[in-house]
């Protein structure tokens, strides 16, 4: 049986709580855990001790705590306090003394460290700290937003990009900034296996570049956190871009453990006298503090509602139709036009009848696939009319949003058009005097001004997609809370957070003392909701005064499914805009309308009412395949622009990746055609102006 007290190490951080307990004498591990908190940093570090304290059989744990969300949880326990970068560094001397840098990558935090061999003390000495501020670029956080983007689980993003092949150029700087990067890259064909790999190389970019600044990175350097040790194709990937080789790095065992090892030494190393940590009687005080903390009142948090009976009315009153597709008797052969909105995370489809009214929609999410999710999508409901005996004959298709030339010449649409004016088209139709229409979507913001029909002006945000849908889902996906449970959750908010117009790696701290001042998931996605609609004011429309939107407000996209968004505009604007029955699908239902338009007078133009569609049919959709070939060099001109080129079973294809039309142009670029063809663009680059 032990005397001397065994030594704990127990490391907060952003996402995760590491406990590791080690023999007094031998430094042996006795017990280490790792789990991701969700937002429950203080339940999760009790759980960990007393599992600790039960396996061990032991009342007494000299205790040392680190990380970001360590230091009120540790005065609560009654424990030493210790740096991170501090612990890193005594984890080093003792097990690493050939380390020169340290490269450790949390869930919200990277630090790079860098030591020498101090002669006079003959130890390992830190010589210089690069840790990054506010912002969680570049981290495993930024992976868990890639990876979210692309449909896959957080532990298959490894083998992923152990596939790929080609590097993209993705921004590390910031989660928020990679999708603007990424989305168009799955739009144009690139394969999640090359994105995942370029968003390793992403991450190592900005660590060495963004983040050590220069500063030289002599062998041996150490890896260490949890997204390195769960990442190994990205230590090959920092190896790489460091031209390193096998015996000029170190990987400790339990790298994500390591911090919390280096904060057990310190209670042995750095702390003199009695810890204040006595087990489960300091256990019982952090839960008495929690407790307090949760039932704390504040007294100018602002709910969404005065009564419960107000809320019942307001829900009433704004409650979105429930959407029936429309039914034809058998043998019904009905003529439709169809719209698609390939928007930056999801995808939408409509289809009208002659008057204009929705016969059927689709929505989902892309899931790093748009081109086939949406024709499975349409074949699901070509189907179910098919089974009921009815014909959807397609006049014609047209395509918007950020997809709209990929799945123009994927499907054979008749028409297409950028999304701000097909977002007007559809907001006119339920209201023709419409004065303002803000559009939230996945990544991106529209907020158009109309006067007498004619859109008169446009805003959008800019590379940051803060305030967007995207923002919300994601933090509500990370603690597993369904996106359309949002809204409900939001409203039972007793306290809601005030996280400001921040971006949305920058809100991240916020969160986190938000969670550490004992606030409710609710509290927090109350406060997110409404962090949307101040990003609008404040970041894209920087007005004062809302009367200079008009009388006519329209509010949609899919971000305004969710109520609580739709109730955080009414409280800050202090106006009631109007909510479309189908504000996730206007963008499709505006693409709609305007090919009907566009294909019934360029019809009566030619004479030709019933003008074959060039969409490829039920049968084209069914036979639909394409390929991708990446990498393809343009010779044309000095540029050597690398093109995707995605071509499609109807003979068309898509070409991404050049910076000027000269690369649409392929197969033998010398031959008479190409050569005229590259004529012809060249007078249209050189004519405008």
């Amino acid at each position: 049986m032990l005397v001397t007290p065994c030594l704990g190490g127990l490391d907060i951080g952003s996402t995760t709580v590491k406990l590791v307990v080690l023999h007094p004498v031998t430094h042996e591990v006795l017990f280490s855990r790792y789990q991701r908190h969700n937002a429950e940093q203080g339940p999760v570090t009790m759980a960990l001790l007393r599992e600790a304290h039960e396996e061990l059989q032991i009342e007494t744990i000299r205790l040392s705590v680190c990380g970001s969300g360590g230091n009120r949880i540790c005065q609560e326990l009654g424990a030493f306090f210790i740096q991170e970068v501090v612990a890193n560094a005594l984890a080093v001397r003792e097990g690493y003394p050939e380390a020169r840098v340290a490269v450790e990558l949390g869930g919200q935090d990277a630090k790079v460290v860098f030591f020498h061999y101090d002669e006079q003390l003959g130890q390992l000495s830190t010589s210089d700290m690069r840790m990054n501020g506010s912002c969680a670029g570049g981290t495993g956080a930024f992976i868990d937003q890639v990876a979210e983007l692309l449909h896959i689980p957080i532990e298959d993003f490894n083998a992923l990009a152990s596939r790929g092949r080609k590097v993209y150029d993705i921004s590390g700087r910031c989660g928020v900034f990679a999708k603007t990067d990424v989305q168009p890259l799955l739009n144009q064909g690139v394969s999640k296996e090359d994105i995942a790999l370029s968003s390793f190389h992403a991450i190592a970019k900005q660590t060495i570049g963004g983040l050590a600044q220069g500063m030289d990175f002599e062998p041996k350097v150490i890896f260490e956190g949890g997204p390195l040790t769960f990442n190994p194709r990205l230590i090959e990937v920092f190896m790489e871009r460091l031209d390193l080789k096998d015996d000029q790095i170190i990987i400790p065992e339990k790298p994500e453990m390591f911090v919390a090892y280096g904060a057990a030494l310190a209670g042995q190393t750095m702390f003199d006298g009695e810890c204040g940590y006595h087990g489960h009687e300091s256990l019982n005080h952090l839960q008495e503090y929690l407790d307090h903390r949760k039932n704390q009142r504040g007294h100018d948090d602002v709910q969404f509602f005065s009564s419960p009976a107000e809320q019942r009315s307001w829900e009433k009153e704004n409650a979105l139709p429930e959407f029936t597709p429309r039914t034809y008797p058998s043998g019904s052969r009905v003529p439709v036009w169809l719209g698609i909105d390939a928007g930056s995370t999801t995808s939408k489809f409509v289809f009208i009848d002659a008057d204009g009214e929705v016969v059927d929609t689709g929505y989902a999410n892309n899931q790093g696939s748009p081109l086939d999710v949406v024709q499975n999508l349409l074949l699901k409901v070509f189907q179910r009319y098919a089974d009921a005996g009815v014909t959807l004959e397609v006049q014609g298709l047209g395509t918007t949003g950020y997809g709209e030339d990929l799945f123009a010449k994927a499907f054979g649409a008749d028409y297409h058009t950028v999304e701000t004016v097909a977002h007007a088209e559809a907001a006119q139709k339920y209201d023709p005097e419409v004065s303002f229409i803000l559009d939230i979507g996945g990544q991106d913001m529209k907020a158009i001004r109309v006067h007498d029909g004619v859109v008169t002006a446009i805003q959008l945000n800019e590379a940051c997609s803060a305030g967007c849908g995207s923002f919300v889902e994601t933090y509500s996906r990370s603690l597993g809370i369904p996106v359309d449970q949002i809204g409900s959750l939001s409203f039972q908010a007793q306290h809601p957070s005030r996280l400001g117009s921040r971006c949305t790696v920058f809100m991240n701290s916020s969160i986190i003392t938000e969670q550490k001042n004992g606030k409710q998931t609710s509290d927090i996605l109350a406060g997110v909701c409404r962090s949307i609609i101040e990003n609008i004011f404040t970041k894209v429309l920087r007005i004062s005064n809302v009367e200079q939107l008009g009388k006519r407000i329209v509010v949609q996209g899919g971000t305004f499914k969710n109520d609580a968004v739709l109730r955080a505009f009414e409280q800050y604007a202090g106006v009631r805009p109007f909510r479309p029955p189908f504000p996730g699908e206007m963008g499709a239902l505006g693409i709609a309308l305007l090919t009907r338009k566009e294909r019934q007078a360029a019809g009566q133009a030619a004479g030709q009412e019933g003008a074959r569609s060039a969409f490829i049919g039920v049968q084209g959709l069914r036979d639909f395949t394409y390929t991708k070939q990446p990498g393809v060099i343009c010779r044309i001109c000095a540029n050597l622009c690398s093109r995707t080129v995605v071509g499609f079973s109807n003979g068309q294809y898509h070409v991404t990746g050049h910076r000027c039309d000269r690369g649409l142009v392929l197969g033998d670029q010398q031959s008479d055609q190409a050569r005229e063809r590259i004529r012809e663009i060249g007078q249209k680059i050189d004519a405008t102006p």
